[in-house]
């Protein structure tokens, strides 16, 4: 892939991005197949990753606006929460 079009991967919208103009490269012959499945393996650890910071971000405000009102009793959505980011973790 050319460099000069090279994107940090921030977002899932991102990733899309990315591996839709990879798909078409390899429909095109202009992508062997096997920097394709390198990739996509590589794309399924990034959205990974992607999740778990966004949950962690999630958990963070809470905590925080927990810590601001006084109101640290939302155990329920931040333990639902933080069982998520084990999984991905996992």
């Amino acid at each position: 892939m050319p460099t000069k079009n090279h994107k940090n991967i921030k977002t899932p919208n991102d990733l899309r991005i990315i591996l839709s103009r990879a798909i078409n490269m390899l429909m095109l012959d202009q992508l062997d197949a096997t920097t394709c499945n390198s990739l996509a393996s590589l794309s399924n650890s990034m959205i990974r990753v992607l999740q778990m910071t966004d949950l962690e971000n999630r958990v963070a405000k809470l905590e925080k606006y927990g810590e601001e009102t006084g109101t640290e009793n939302y155990s329920p959505v931040v333990s639902d929460i933080q069982s998520k980011i084990r999984q991905l973790r996992n």
